[in-house]
């Protein structure tokens, strides 16, 4: 069985959607929603002495955070300084198992969240026309509102064959190897 740590009910929501696209067995994996990725990197969090009590039946860890902003007050924001914390995270858990992670970023992968990751995926056409509009309007808009006011209510908005997904499909297919 495989782990998978997120942030919240979008990331679990998207990665549901995925693994069914991969024709990954529901049976093989479960969710633990931190709720926050402040939370993912608190080992003190009840989820983490959940998983240390069910380690003989759990084969592998896949954690997955957004890079958020660096400009943002907290040390754990930006891809440079979540990667860092992610990795320190992995050997204080210490536990004997493969635990993998994947950042949401933006295409610099300096900064962004899974709806950054999403709208990278999006043709020509349509990101010209939501930068166009971030562009004209007067506030800014993140990359959050954008997708929860363009693409959250359709049900697979995105190309999962671009090739922006093509990292994360050779992480997750590595994870699952040998076990479907």
């Amino acid at each position: 069985m495989v782990i998978f740590i997120v942030e919240g009910v979008t990331d679990k929501e998207f990665f549901e959607d995925f693994l069914t696209n991969l024709h990954i067995d529901k049976s093989k994996y479960e969710f633990r929603n931190f709720k926050g990725k402040d939370n993912i990197f608190n080992l003190n969090h009840q989820y983490y002495n959940r998983i240390e009590d069910e380690l003989d039946i759990i084969d592998k860890i896949f954690i997955a955070v957004d890079a958020d902003d660096p400009k943002d007050s907290c040390p754990t924001r930006g891809y440079t300084q979540t990667e860092k914390k992610l990795q320190e995270l992995i050997s204080d858990l210490n536990f004997d198992l493969m635990i993998d992670y994947f950042i949401f970023s933006d295409e610099s992968k300096q900064k962004g969240y899974l709806e950054s990751f999403l709208l990278s995926v999006l043709d020509e056409q349509q990101q010209k026309c939501i930068n166009d509009f971030q562009n004209c309007y007067r506030y800014e808009l993140s990359d959050k509102w954008v997708f929860n006011t363009f693409y959250k209510q359709k049900s697979h908005p995105f190309n999962y064959e671009h090739p922006n997904f093509n990292e994360l499909k050779t992480k997750l297919k590595n994870l699952f190897e040998g076990m479907i």
